[in-house]
C-alpha cells in the first residue's frame, strides 16, 4: 500500500511538471514566474553571470522557478528566476 501512494505521489509531480511546462510553452502567465517562453534574458549572477539567451523550459516554480536557457555560447543551461534579468520579449 505504502508502494502505491508513493507511486501516485510520483505521477502526480510528473503531471504538474508536464502542466507547468506547457503552460510556460503555451506563454501562460503563472504565478510567481515573471517570465515567458522565448524571452530573451541575461545573466546576471550565478555561475552563468554574463550569459546572455533564450527562456526554453522551465523545469520548476517551487521552490524558485528554474529555467532551461539557450544561451548565445551554444550551451543550454540551468537557470534561476532571481539569478536573471529581462532584455526583450520575442
Amino acid at each position: 500500500m505504502a508502494q502505491h501512494r508513493a507511486t501516485a505521489r510520483a505521477f502526480l509531480r510528473e503531471l504538474k511538471f508536464v502542466d507547468v511546462g506547457q503552460a510556460f510553452l503555451d506563454r501562460e502567465e503563472m504565478a510567481g514566474v515573471s517570465f515567458m517562453h522565448n524571452d530573451y534574458v541575461r545573466v546576471v549572477k550565478g555561475q552563468w553571470a554574463g550569459f546572455f539567451g533564450s527562456l526554453v523550459s522551465l523545469i520548476t516554480v517551487e521552490p524558485e522557478p528554474l529555467f532551461i536557457l539557450e544561451s548565445e555560447a551554444g550551451v543550454d543551461v540551468q537557470v534561476k528566476q532571481s539569478d536573471i534579468e529581462f532584455v526583450a520579449r520575442a
